[in-house]
């Protein structure tokens, strides 16, 4: 699947920002053997969101928004509504859990050491409510402040109200 991430940094230019998110996005991937990250592959500059003619082209920045860009606050509008419809899913999703019935199904015995894969999939939506809820950036958040490291731009926007002028959005198309 594919996502829409608006990651925020702090650079002195379109290209530094540019640049710094998709180095810090390919180190996060390490060597290719082993992932230690929620997404599998990424294209900086937004991919299949971009303005680009060429949506693959990983070297495009126009889409790379400084804080005086209108864009910049327009992609903060619209991962923060991104994330309301993923949150609100994701609470449909757990209202339909019959949370004694799971917690009655956990096995407790020496059998119980070893996977349970349906149970695992019904408590599925626990675990996706946990993470949208307590700041975990995965394909449900959206943003990312890849200088304070959180889902919310609450220090991001504390900095620029009190005079920092150096913030970009960097969009980027995950795939996960």
């Amino acid at each position: 699947m594919h996502v829409i991430q608006y990651i925020a940094t702090q650079a002195d230019s379109k290209q530094e920002a540019f640049d710094g998110v998709k180095n810090n996005l390919e180190e996060q991937l390490g060597n290719g053997e082993v992932i230690n990250t929620w997404f599998d592959w990424f294209v900086t500059g937004g991919g299949r969101w971009s303005t680009s003619d060429d949506p693959y082209n990983d070297e495009y920045t126009d889409d790379v928004a400084h804080q005086a860009d209108p864009k910049f606050q327009e992609y903060l509008d619209t991962a923060h509504k991104y994330y309301l419809q993923s949150l609100a899913e994701t609470v449909e999703q757990n209202r339909k859990i019959d949370l004694p019935a799971l917690l009655d199904s956990i096995d407790m015995t020496k059998e119980g050491l070893y996977p349970n894969f349906r149970l695992a999939m019904d408590s599925y939506p626990l675990k996706k409510l946990w993470d949208v809820l307590s700041n975990v950036w995965g394909p449900d958040s959206y943003f990312f402040d890849l200088v304070n490291d959180t889902t919310h731009p609450t220090y991001m926007r504390e900095a620029i109200d009190k005079g920092d002028t150096n913030w970009y959005i960097v969009p980027v198309d995950f795939h996960f």
